[in-house]
């Protein structure tokens, strides 16, 4: 299996996602990582609904994902993960899988969040998780779309 990217973005499978990134990394498929999501089957079947027909689509916790990952279920496919933050990346990191970087795009603004990058919001718990991240090497990138350039803020987390 060959992870092309780990998003972070709130919005998980959305239009950007399926218009741009599953066209550019000619993604096999998206896999989002959420404790919450994976036991709620109506929430799955909406994303499931919402994934183009050329790309499949899992939902796992964390702890599922981290051992699929760990274990290169998917040998020889292109997979994107898509969190709604950084903490289920942590928390595969925790487990023994970590990822080489991670690409936000939109995390909307909540109460007690601050502004990290132009289309991107932390709370205090998002700030520690890419703390955590960015000590472990992982690289932390803004990038909405792909026509966008690409910006390395890793530095910004040390």
């Amino acid at each position: 299996m060959a992870i092309v990217d780990a998003r972070i973005d709130d919005r998980l499978v959305h239009g950007q996602v399926c218009s741009f990134w599953i066209p550019k990394y000619d993604v096999d498929r998206i896999v989002v990582v959420d404790d919450a999501i994976a036991k709620d089957d109506l929430r799955k079947s909406m994303l499931r609904m919402a994934c183009p027909e050329r790309c499949k689509l899992s939902v796992f916790d964390t702890a599922k994902a981290a051992d699929k990952f760990s274990r290169h279920i998917d040998h020889g496919i292109k997979v994107m993960i898509l969190c709604n933050s950084p903490v289920p990346i942590l928390q595969m990191a925790r487990a023994g899988f970590t990822v080489d970087h991670v690409t936000l795009g939109n995390i909307s603004s909540r109460e007690g969040s601050k502004q990290i990058a132009r289309t991107a919001y932390a709370t205090p718990a998002d700030l520690e998780a890419f703390h955590e991240l960015a000590e472990l090497g992982v690289e932390i990138f803004d990038q909405l779309v792909p026509s966008d350039p690409r910006e390395n803020i890793t530095k910004q987390f040390l």
